[in-house]
């Protein structure tokens, strides 16, 4: 069976996929902005990178660095709107849609028609809610996993077709396992959990004296794969004078001060803070959440855990275990406390290609059942998929956004006056950064620029803010309340509006920003 994707099945899965994005990303060129706090932050990030500021040293966040190199990459491209980063979810959902046919491929031989089956999924990938306005960590990392998953998957057939007990992947696969790990553990090692799954299920499938030997070398190629990514990343920090702002932010304050909350407080059980048993009570209550606030990732979810056993081949049973193991593993990773942040979950994703098995099962059963009428059949299909994909672009929760115009944004309307102070210094205070740097073509002045939910455990933000706002060092901030002119003695509001939007949850929420000016003496 030729599991490789022909050029017409390129070409095809790219054009569909440029489509499908058009319409599911606030960064498309058909939108005027990305309103997503987390999108503006990194973005920020990368602006500050390309003009030699240092993440966590100039400017402070909690993701990794090389989100940060990506986008600053992005801001080369343009440095005033995110075409840049579509491009860059271009190219992630593009992997994405390849590595996910490839994956079918494996054990399927679908009719060419059923290519089509590929769009519709993305469709409905893409339009889950819990995405909201497009450009997170979740949403560019899952096709990664895609990727490692698909290795590890056709090493496990290749050595199923040859008789072979070791179902390792080669070394050189290992390296590039490595390779794709090394940058998920740089940008959000918390997804590190699916790759952890994927080294036990390893093991129990080398316990055999010859194959442990293999298994060495495998893991030598793996951990080099991860020190190519890593030491350049080190150098970097090292040479800037950083990798203590490094450790501080992306390791300390992330594993001990951000998200710690008093569970017993907010419960009324004591369970979650229990070893073992809590994160488990968490995984299983954190899934249900997800699922209950979005049904379409139920669906999706319910998809995936069907495709798997509808493996017919020889690997079947490492299938399985490689799947379970993995999501099991990966879930542990993000669902480590019952605190569920809507798109956490998102990154479950990578294992979809099990739920377009299923869907290509479906079409080769039409196909079957029409074999005298095939052209009949692929009609039918291709139909079908194309309503589908529609029908996910036209109720997805963004299109609303585009009868906006950059006018009608806050971030713009208060550039306006911005502007027109000389290198004018701003902060967004109880705000995450929703654009407001880019909109006005600002960098901050300090490496606290926006709200980041760790305030209250790191009282060193808000003690630094204060501090610069005492001493008027800041020519406008950006604020959602109108009281804090009681101690800011030296500031007046100069403008006031409000934002209609929905949320995750697609409720219509009127958002009001108010922009306060340093006095004139």
């Amino acid at each position: 069976m030729n599991y490789k994707l022909t050029l017409q099945e390129k070409i095809i899965l790219f054009v569909s996929t440029a489509f499908i994005m058009l319409f599911i990303t606030c960064s498309s060129p058909l939108f005027a902005f990305n309103y997503w706090d987390d999108a503006n932050v990194f973005f920020t990030m990368g602006r500050g990178i390309i003009n030699g500021l240092v993440p966590y040293r100039d400017l402070y966040e909690q993701k990794g660095p090389i989100l940060y190199f990506a986008h600053a990459i992005c801001a080369l491209i343009s440095s005033k709107s995110f075409i840049g980063v579509w491009f860059l979810e271009l190219a992630m959902a593009t992997v994405f849609a390849f590595f996910c046919y490839k994956t079918v491929k494996l054990y399927l031989d679908p009719p060419k028609y059923a290519v089509a089956a590929v769009p519709a999924l993305l469709a409905a990938i893409y339009t889950v809610k819990m995405i909201n306005y497009g450009d997170c960590a979740e949403e560019l990392c899952f096709p990664i996993l895609t990727v490692i998953m698909y290795i590890a998957l056709r090493s496990a057939k290749e050595a199923s077709q040859k008789g072979e007990s070791d179902k390792l992947p080669g070394e050189r696969d290992s390296l590039i396992i490595g390779v794709l790990t090394g940058i998920l553990f740089w940008i959000k090692y918390t997804f590190l959990g699916a790759v952890i799954g994927l080294c036990i299920y390893m093991v129990l499938f080398t316990i055999k004296p010859k194959s442990w030997i293999r298994l060495l070398k495998r893991i030598g190629m793996f951990i080099a794969g991860i020190a190519i990514v890593s030491i350049p990343v080190l150098i970097y920090f090292a040479a800037t004078g950083a990798l203590g702002d490094l450790w501080t932010a992306y390791f300390y304050n992330n594993i001990f001060l951000y998200g710690d909350y008093d569970w017993k407080e907010i419960y009324g059980t004591g369970i979650f803070d229990v070893p073992v048993i809590g994160t488990f009570v968490s995984i299983v209550f954190d899934m249900l959440g997800s699922i209950l606030l979005f049904h379409s990732y139920g669906w999706i979810m319910l998809l995936i855990v069907i495709g798997p056993f509808l493996v017919r081949d020889k690997s079947r049973d490492n299938v399985l275990a490689l799947t379970f193991i993995s999501l099991i593993c990966c879930l542990a990773g993000v669902f480590t406390k019952p605190h569920i942040v809507y798109y956490y979950g998102y990154i479950t994703m990578y294992l979809a290609p099990f739920a377009l098995i299923l869907i290509i099962r479906l079409v080769m059963f039409v196909d079957k059942t029409f074999k005298d009428r095939k052209r009949f059949a692929s009609i039918l299909m291709i139909t079908v998929f194309v309503i589908f994909t529609m029908v996910f672009l036209i109720t997805g929760k963004n299109m609303y956004m585009l009868k906006y115009k950059k006018e009608d944004y806050p971030q713009y309307r208060f550039a306006a006056q911005i502007d027109q102070v000389p290198d004018a210094k701003i902060l967004t205070f109880d705000v995450m950064d929703s654009g407001y740097y880019l909109a006005s073509g600002t960098l901050p002045n300090t490496p606290y620029f926006c709200y980041l939910n760790i305030e209250e455990t790191w009282p060193v933000i808000l003690q630094e803010q204060g501090r610069m706002i005492a001493n008027g060092e800041f020519d406008f901030i950006i604020a959602y309340h109108n009281d804090y002119l009681e101690v800011w003695d030296k500031y007046e509001i100069a403008d006031q509006t409000e934002f209609t939007f929905r949320d995750y949850t697609g409720d219509v929420l009127v958002e009001p920003i108010y922009l306060y000016k340093l006095r004139s003496n």
